[in-house]
């Protein structure tokens, strides 16, 4: 049965875990968390709990970095890398006066900034106003893809302090030491150091594909 800590020290030999990754075939562990040692409440071996564990005790960054999917882990050496290839030029205030940040991002990050603090899904839901009305199915839906979307562009992560899965801004959730590991890389080389270790733990062919759509939303904020 594969341990906690094994888990750690594979996701940072590997650099990253993301949907193509064959480096850390345990044989239990699948992209999106489903793994048949899940729901033990073992948190040495339940790997839904190991989410929230290596986010809370900053082991690796938990979030949906991959095409907005869930699952991904990023090791700390790589994670100024990822900011650099992913995170938009364009600072939030730029990306909204300009037309292009959608109203429930703006929510999210608005909520973040006003409270300062790591909020729960929940916390978002409650603090945005929504309420069990006509539309509040369809504003909880856009307000996870929201979440979902500034996760993908290294806006903010999932935090692993505030409820099941409490987001915070990645500034200030990531420790200062992880963003000195690299210095800092133009948009392209860094891209490239990211597709060139994805080809390394990968075995499913272009494992480019697991970053077009975060790609596709960095180019729409340049």
């Amino acid at each position: 049965m594969v341990k906690y800590d094994e888990f750690i020290e594979k996701v940072n030999e590997a650099g990253f875990l993301n949907p193509f990754t064959n480096y850390i075939d345990l044989g239990i562990f699948t992209y999106g968390g489903k793994s048949s040692q899940a729901y033990s409440g073992n948190p040495e071996t339940d790997t839904e709990q190991w989410k929230m564990r290596s986010a809370q005790e900053k082991k690796l960054a938990y979030g949906f970095f991959f095409n907005g999917k869930p699952g991904g882990y990023i090791a700390p050496r790589f994670y100024s890398i990822f900011i650099d290839a992913f995170r938009p030029r364009m600072t939030m205030e730029e990306r909204y006066k300009s037309g292009k940040l959608g109203e429930y991002e703006k929510i999210v990050w608005d909520l973040l900034n006003r409270h300062n603090t790591p909020l729960s899904w929940s916390d978002f839901r409650d603090k945005a106003g929504f309420s069990p009305a006509n539309k509040y199915k369809e504003e909880c839906r856009k307000l996870e893809s929201a979440l979902k979307q500034l996760q993908a562009t290294f806006d903010i992560t999932v935090s692993g302090t505030a409820g099941h899965i409490g987001c915070d801004k990645a500034d200030n959730w990531v420790p200062p030491e992880w963003m000195e590991m690299n210095p800092r890389m133009e948009h392209e080389e860094a891209l490239e150091i990211i597709y060139q270790q994805s080809e390394k733990i990968s075995n499913a062919g272009n494992a480019k594909k697991a970053f077009a759509k975060s790609l596709k939303l960095y180019t729409l904020f340049c």
